[in-house]
């Protein structure tokens, strides 16, 4: 009940707005309440969400805000640049929620998250993220799945069967869904074909995540379910348990490998052979590719361009089972904003509210039904609700129906684990340590060093990870 009153007051306060005179009795008038919005997102289709907004609320008027550039971390820059002239939008998307916290730049919206309804229905994994020290500066608006694209004509072609101990094909020939890490590697391993020479024959194993596998994020918490992403407990971070260095030992032998089972090479290759610099996923030379689905629009392109037929696994089970790996973004509310309950209900109808998902899908739908009319492919969602909204997910399902694989994912989507990119304060300064080449214990040293070197890494990565994570988890938000 309690909910339910504040958030009635929150919408009363949106609908009447007084103004009275010098001298008291001049008559009720309304008067719009002004916002502001801004992200780097898909423009026209913001705008359009944003007319569906003020058709909803009429007494709120919503400037679309164009002029914050760029997207990810230059956007957020300029947010920063922004706040110091005054000009900062009522609403913004944000690459990195510590960052705009650090600057000042975000509204506590602690209270009115708890008093809203919708938020209970929001996945428990992801309603976790995006809260310092009791207060909450950030929305999460979207889920996107991080899967396995798969090449379904190359595996056509390849012909392979189940090979006990090994890996297990289904009887169309493609993997099967509920495949495990170990599988996943061999598969690549026996699928490959690196003929440089004649290259219609051109197979590479799989596409990495940014360069390199990602499985010391993804393995240990598919058999642990009580940790989250990268081992990341709530408080800490357990680089030295038995998964993490397993996972780290399987990802530096692959990544030490240029014989085409990965997108790693030998520098000349790479610079003498032009078809290696491709899209391989997109273009037809490579078999699988550690993916986001905001990539699911090469699935049109590739059928399109070249009629080439790709599929959206779900990422490699565990022993716990398929916790599906997703990565978030965020929205944040203005520290200047005159109207924080009104910029909420903006800020909720672009990202997670059921409201704002239900005139997302009617855009959507009917972009969709004018696409098929003119007999071109089905417009596909890459983005996906991070509460449990029934209706709305059975919406969902059919704009993404005809995609080989991706509903296994979408099956288990309750039991995501987002990652902590986004989010959790130090971790890209751990990164940056990481791949600093000042510290002795860099990326780059542990592939010199191989698989054996692990151990003593992970002693060294989880301390640092620690150290840098907890001591800005104890101040950010802090009074």
């Amino acid at each position: 009940m309690k909910k339910i009153l504040l958030l009635f007051v929150a919408l009363f306060l949106v609908v009447g707005l007084y103004a009275c005179g010098d001298d008291g009795e001049t008559p009720i008038v309304n008067q719009k309440i002004e916002l502001t919005y801004a992200d780097w997102g898909n423009q026209e289709f913001n705008q359009r969400m944003i007319d569906a907004f003020m058709a909803k609320y009429p007494d709120i008027r919503v400037t679309l805000r164009q002029d914050i550039a760029g997207s990810g971390a230059e956007f957020t820059g300029n947010l920063v640049t922004a706040a110091q002239a005054g000009l900062l939008p009522d609403v913004f998307a944000t690459d990195n929620v510590p960052t705009v916290i650090n600057a000042g730049l975000t509204y506590d919206l602690a209270e009115l998250w708890d008093a809203d309804p919708d938020t209970d229905l929001v996945y428990e994994n992801v309603a976790l993220t995006g809260v310092y020290n009791g207060k909450r500066f950030a929305v999460p608006s979207f889920q996107f799945l991080k899967g396995i694209m798969i090449n379904l004509d190359i595996f056509a072609d390849a012909n392979l069967t189940t090979v006990e101990g090994k890996y297990r094909i289904d009887n169309d020939g493609y993997p099967v869904k509920d495949w495990t890490f170990t599988e996943f590697v061999e598969i690549a391993k026996a699928i490959k074909n690196f003929d440089l020479v004649d290259t219609e024959n051109l197979v590479i194993g799989m596409d990495t995540w940014y360069g390199s596998p990602d499985f010391q994020q993804v393995w240990p918490m598919m058999n642990d379910a009580n940790v989250q992403y990268d081992t990341w407990d709530g408080s800490a971070f357990h680089y030295t348990s038995a998964d993490w260095i397993y996972a780290m030992q399987q990802k530096v032998a692959l990544h030490q490998l240029t014989n085409g089972t990965t997108t790693r090479y030998e520098q000349d290759v790479y610079d003498n052979n032009p078809v290696l610099q491709q899209y391989l996923i997109q273009m037809g030379y490579a078999a699988m590719d550690i993916e986001g689905s905001w990539m699911l629009g090469i699935i049109n392109a590739a059928k399109e361009d070249s009629n080439i037929n790709l599929g959206f696994w779900p990422y490699p089970s565990g022993s716990a089972g398929l916790f599906p790996p997703t990565i978030l973004d965020y929205q944040a509310i203005s520290s200047q904003t005159a109207h924080p309950e009104e910029a909420y209900l903006l800020a909720k109808w672009m990202t997670f509210g059921q409201e704002g998902w239900e005139a997302r899908l009617d855009l959507l739908e009917a972009d969709n039904d004018a696409a098929l009319l003119a007999g071109e492919l089905p417009i596909h969602l890459d983005r996906f609700p991070v509460g449990d909204y029934p209706d709305v997910w059975d919406r969902v399902y059919d704009l993404v129906d005809d995609i080989e694989g991706i509903n296994y994912t979408l099956d288990r989507i309750e039991y995501s684990k987002p990652d902590l990119d986004k989010w959790l304060p130090g971790y890209k300064d751990f990164w940056a340590w990481v791949n600093d080449p000042e510290n002795a214990y860099n990326w780059d040293s542990l592939i010199i060093a191989g698989p054996t070197a692990v151990p003593t890494y992970a002693e060294q990565w989880e301390a640092k990870a620690n150290e840098i994570v907890q001591a800005q988890l104890l101040t950010l938000g802090a009074d």
